[in-house]
């Protein structure tokens, strides 16, 4: 049974480990929890600085380094991110929002200066470039909660790719793939449960045994939290009657449609230069 108060995941699933293995790192890779309210308290200097050098730290597809991070602190640049994020107002109050980009505008300068033509442009290379930025913003991420921060990925910085890149005067062959806000938490955020490892983990060949159980589990376990309160589903033909709704009826709503500001991506992000 889940322990919904468990200060990590470790705690949280009843999974006993030696300490050997659960080191300071691991710990806070556990204990990851979303952060969406922050107190006024700016990050120091030194302390972002090291966040940065942890996210440029990360892997990169054979050393090309394919993104740019862009940080943001002042108050009025990130209203017009919260904006255009969808009116997110952890964005207003982090003191530090980051901005993860992947980038082959570089690459195409460092082609010109050496000169060479810029042939490997297309997909692949969009796929190698969004892993980096997201390898990156990981790594920022334990990198900042390492430090007592919290964090939030915002995905909702491509709500309006074309606004924001022109906000942040980002060059051709880049985009915002999502912001980082950092900061100091205004309350204790609780750590949110995840699927049971036996659905999402598999050994040596995907499989689906055990599935149901699995999901059926989770979604008991998701109800619990609350974080589905005054939430139903009606049965049909039984007027009156309910079932649980949990992480598969919300997920599947959410499935169910295109997000209507991002249903035509690949059009947008052709306009910022990017080729398929």
């Amino acid at each position: 049974m889940y322990q919904l108060t468990a200060t990590n995941r470790f705690q949280q699933e009843n999974r006993q480990l030696p300490e050997t293995v659960l080191t300071e790192t691991i710990k806070t890779m556990a204990a990851h929890a979303t952060v969406r309210q922050y107190k006024p308290d700016p990050v120091p200097p030194e302390a972002l600085e090291a966040i940065l050098t942890a996210a440029r730290s990360a892997s990169t597809s054979s050393n090309l380094q394919m993104y740019s991070i862009i940080v943001v602190t002042d108050p009025e640049r990130r209203e017009q991110l919260a904006q255009l994020s969808g009116d997110q107002d952890q964005i207003r109050q982090a003191p530090v929002f980051l901005v993860f980009c992947p980038d082959l505008h570089r690459l195409e300068r460092v082609c010109q200066r050496q000169g060479y033509p810029f042939a490997d442009r297309y997909m692949e290379m969009f796929i190698q470039a969004v892993v980096d930025a997201a390898l990156a913003g990981q790594n920022a991420a334990v990198a900042a909660e390492s430090l007592g921060l919290g964090i939030c990925f915002v995905g909702g910085i491509r709500n309006r790719p074309l606004e924001v890149a022109r906000l942040l005067k980002l060059p051709p062959r880049t985009f915002a793939l999502f912001g980082l806000t950092v900061g100091y938490p205004a309350h204790q955020p609780k750590i949110k449960p995840r699927l049971p490892a036996e659905v999402t983990v598999h050994r040596e060949e995907y499989s689906e045994a055990g599935l149901e159980e699995g999901l059926a589990a989770y979604d008991s376990i998701m109800a619990q939290t609350g974080i589905y309160k005054d939430r139903e589903v009606q049965v049909d033909g039984q007027p009156g009657a309910t079932r649980l709704y949990g992480w598969c009826e919300h997920s599947a709503r959410r499935m169910a449609k295109p997000h209507p500001l991002r249903r035509n991506m690949k059009e947008m992000l052709e306009q910022l230069g990017w080729e398929f």
